[in-house]
């Protein structure tokens, strides 16, 4: 019987994963570290164990999806709702600060007003994946700060849609009317459908369909992935999707067995995204820009946190919180890989500045955990979190 190599692919992965994850745990990092730096060492650049990157991309991106599921079932409703001018109006003042910085940066080096565009819009996404992630292992989801970047997170979900279309206004694309009206359209109905469910408490799952374990899996697998199908079809987030279709889920008593029976599977395709990320990572590129990427990374940290805490003391948090809320969001999020692909195909960005934006974006993502950790051990310091026994 011979040797399957796609068999011991998944070996070296998972103990190469397991070992980088013993290392980061001792050294009081979190596991994302481990993931992102399992996938630089695996990646094309390095090892080359994996070479179809693409694939790996696309898989991971379930992760994000059951990451915002899960989230769905945990978040309390109320509690966002009470915070929702930080997420709506922090969002759109957050959004136009990076816009115009990123105008004036580009315009005093005479490149195009729509590169500066384009360059607001990807650093003022933040990561949902790290992010959430960092909240959930930090059981912080329900904390002021925890609950003002989830409810940022979610309105800059929405806000891909129509950087998307100015994007494409912008540049070569056209911009499609029907899909427009799709989108539209379909985002208010669906968001009609859930609240309607919720506040009449008729979503219902019949109990033959919960009858064994395998249902259970399927069937938790279908209501994530389905209603990510149906967001993403309509030119939506499909994390919008999960995330609606779990919060639907702890409105009416669901959840408790959706997390037994999917935790597992969750916890495997978080850990794909996470690698995916790490791959991304052009290791010759690195060493040979090596000033410039690491600048661009620290101004991006510095840019982000600043802008953040502005914008939560504007908006009534006091300053520790409003720090805290300024580091978890600190990061370029992993939708802006996407923003970055449609500048390229609107003829915006060149094939140059793309990966520069690509592997910056990476690399906050690789050291978000540790500027958070920072930027909570001086909140701790003035007493806003218990400290760590």
């Amino acid at each position: 019987m011979h040797l399957d190599p796609m068999m011991m692919n998944i070996t070296i992965v998972l103990l190469l994963a397991l070992a980088i994850g013993y290392l980061t745990v001792r050294m009081g990092l979190p596991i994302v570290v481990a993931y992102i730096l399992t996938g630089v060492a695996l990646g094309p650049s390095m090892l080359g164990v994996i070479d179809d990157q693409h694939m790996v991309t696309r898989v991971g991106e379930i992760g994000v999806v059951m990451l915002l599921f899960f989230v769905g079932m945990e978040v309390s409703i109320p509690k966002l709702m009470e915070r929702w001018k930080i997420a709506v109006i922090g969002t759109a003042v957050q959004v136009l600060v990076s816009v115009t910085a990123c105008v004036a940066l580009v315009w005093a080096f005479s490149m195009p007003v729509s590169l500066g565009i384009l360059f607001g819009f990807v650093i003022s996404l933040s990561s949902t994946a790290v992010v959430l992630k960092e909240l959930q292992d930090s059981g912080e989801m329900e904390e002021p700060f925890g609950q003002n970047a989830v409810g940022v997170l979610l309105v800059q979900d929405l806000a891909i849609v129509p950087m998307m279309i100015v994007l494409s206004l912008m540049g070569d694309a056209e911009l499609e009317m029907a899909a427009l009206i799709k989108q539209v359209v379909g985002g208010i109905a669906v968001l009609a459908l859930v609240i309607f469910l919720m506040r009449t408490g008729r979503f219902h799952i019949p109990a033959f369909l919960k009858g064994s374990v395998e249902k259970r899996v399927l069937l938790g697998l279908l209501l994530c992935l389905g209603a990510a199908t149906l967001t993403s079809w309509l030119g939506l987030s499909p994390g919008l999707g999960a995330f609606l279709a779990g919060m639907l889920l702890a409105s009416s008593d669901q959840a408790d067995w959706v997390h037994e029976h999917l935790e597992s599977v969750y916890i495997i395709f978080v850990m794909i995204f996470f690698l995916s990320v790490g791959m991304m990572v052009n290791v010759d590129y690195l060493q040979s820009h090596l000033l410039l990427v690491c600048g661009a990374t620290a101004l991006v940290f510095l840019f982000n946190s600043g802008v953040n805490v502005f914008v939560m003391r504007a908006l009534g948090e006091d300053w520790e919180h409003a720090l805290i809320t300024g580091g978890l969001l600190s990061q370029i999020g992993e939708f802006s890989f996407l923003l970055a692909t449609v500048g390229v195909f609107a003829g915006i960005l060149s094939p140059e500045l793309q990966e520069l934006t690509v592997i910056v974006i990476a690399m906050t993502l690789l050291f978000s955990p540790g500027w958070m950790m920072m930027v909570k051990r001086l909140a701790r310091r003035d007493g806003v979190l218990p400290r760590s026994e």
